[in-house]
């Protein structure tokens, strides 16, 4: 019996279903195979040879999904390595063949404002509390550090303590990001005279935070010290009217308010302005004490949260930018070639596990300045806090998340004894701050959520919840 035309379309759309639904199950069942290898705690070289095994059925299942094979090879190496990533954080090893898949980079070591409990703020600059260079971010250095971990990464954050719009050429980064199908966001005070909306949109930006902080300028500037608040709203106004006419819902535009007890009357005020503004979503936080920078300014006891200002819940999910236009399709190609038994070496690291205290941080992320100091969290070098854990010069990138201090690091959560025999026998003068750090060390920048969000648009409908919950939750 023939079918009629009319019943086609439903026809196919069954078989596509069974087609997605068995690459799904296929999918899930290869993770769960090298789930159960990592916490059986195989030995590393059988890790390995699980993922070089399953490299090409999961880009087979992936194919179909994603636009370009480029762009499934650089998701099915995002999604090896981030199984390798949690072997490593649950073995403890303090050498790691994994790359970080969250980075955050400093455009700009430069920040027009003043805030309190800032590297730039006036007091801190006065006592040189924070050992903070000046500088912007060259385009080779930044070029050589994406050829390394973009094709491993998910997310790339363009801030960490300078102003990234200071920086003419941040766009343009942006844009170099995604050319390893990243995610990417930046953080500003949007206080700033010059400001190229329209390169912003065109970049493929996915996420901007604005840190404002007040609802009128005398409320604002107490803790924005030199900033212009009714700049930032026509600065606001320009990037929601470049989204308007570029026809685009990215960036996802979030207004972040530090509550503290002298702004706490105007935050519905600032709701209010952002919401008619064309703010995507209004954040409130509780901030870190700065009494120590200004005594007169005071954390409120408020209760932090979010509102969305549209009726998408699934906001960022709906809001992924697809695959660019361009990938770096030679790069991806050579990574994806290499065997992950050869990231070896033949020095495969030893298994720790004697602790169940870790920093999330040390295996996850990894933080560069604008100048090419590696910090291994979002923290400060001081002059008592040793955070600088390599100086990149665009040269042997790799080498950057094995450093000597990334491995005592390591090393110190998992083995204080063997810790202090490396460490007396090294030619380091003092610890890492890690040693004696006090900050939370199991929220990175890019984290649970974050990595549940890139997968959940990124894997589409190839991904099931089980197959992101064994990529996340740890």
């Amino acid at each position: 019996m023939s079918l009629m035309p009319n019943s086609v379309a439903p026809v196919r759309r069954m078989l596509r279903q069974l087609w997605n639904s068995g690459r799904r199950a296929r999918l899930q069942n290869i993770l769960l195979s090298i789930e159960e290898k990592i916490h059986r705690r195989s030995t590393v070289e059988a890790v390995l040879e699980a993922l070089e095994t399953s490299k090409q059925p999961i880009l087979d299942c992936l194919n179909k999904r994603a636009t370009s094979s480029i762009a499934s090879k650089a998701l099915t190496l995002k999604i090896l390595n981030l199984l390798l990533c949690k072997y490593h954080l649950l073995a403890r090893n303090s050498v790691v063949l994994s790359r970080p898949f969250g980075l955050a980079v400093d455009p700009s070591n430069v920040c027009n404002l003043a805030c309190p409990g800032c590297v730039h703020s006036q007091h801190a600059k006065e006592q040189k509390l924070f050992i903070w260079g000046q500088g912007m971010l060259s385009e080779d250095r930044l070029i050589a550090l994406l050829k390394c971990y973009g094709p491993y990464a998910l997310h790339t954050t363009f801030c960490n303590y300078g102003e990234p719009l200071v920086n003419p050429n941040t766009p343009k980064y942006i844009r170099q990001a995604r050319n390893y199908l990243m995610r990417t966001m930046v953080s500003t005070s949007l206080s700033l005279p010059r400001f190229d909306a329209e390169a912003y949109v065109e970049s493929g930006l996915d996420f901007i935070v604005l840190s404002i902080d007040g609802a009128t300028q005398s409320v604002y500037q107490r803790f924005r010290k030199n900033g212009n608040l009714e700049l930032v709203f026509q600065n606001l106004r320009k990037l929601v009217d470049a989204k308007r006419r570029l026809a685009s819902r990215t960036p996802v535009i979030a207004w972040h308010y530090l509550a503290f007890e002298h702004n706490v009357h105007e935050i519905q005020m600032a709701m209010d302005t952002a919401r008619r503004l064309g703010a995507n979503q209004f954040t409130t936080l509780v901030p870190f004490d700065v009494t120590w920078d200004d005594p007169g300014i005071h954390p409120a006891a408020i209760q932090p949260g979010t509102v969305q200002f549209n009726s998408n819940r699934d906001l960022m999910l709906k809001s992924w930018n697809p695959v660019p236009d361009s990938l770096d399709e030679e790069t991806i190609e050579r990574e994806f070639e290499v065997r992950w038994g050869e990231k070896a070496n033949g020095n495969a690291p030893e298994g720790m596990a004697h602790s169940n205290a870790t920093c999330h941080w040390l295996y996850k992320s990894m933080t560069m300045d604008a100048g090419g100091k590696i910090f291994p969290c979002c923290g400060a070098p001081t002059p008592d806090k040793d955070l600088v854990f390599a100086n990149f010069d665009g040269k042997d990138a790799p080498a950057l998340f094995n450093s000597e201090k990334y491995q005592l690091a390591r090393l110190f959560f998992a083995d204080s004894k063997a810790y202090r025999a490396e460490r007396d026998a090294g030619s380091l003068d003092r610890d890492p701050h890690c040693v004696d750090c006090e900050w939370n060390k199991t929220a990175a920048n890019t984290d649970r959520t974050q990595i549940r969000n890139y997968l959940s648009a990124a894997g589409g409908s190839v991904l099931t919840a089980a197959s992101v919950n064994i990529l996340s939750s740890w």
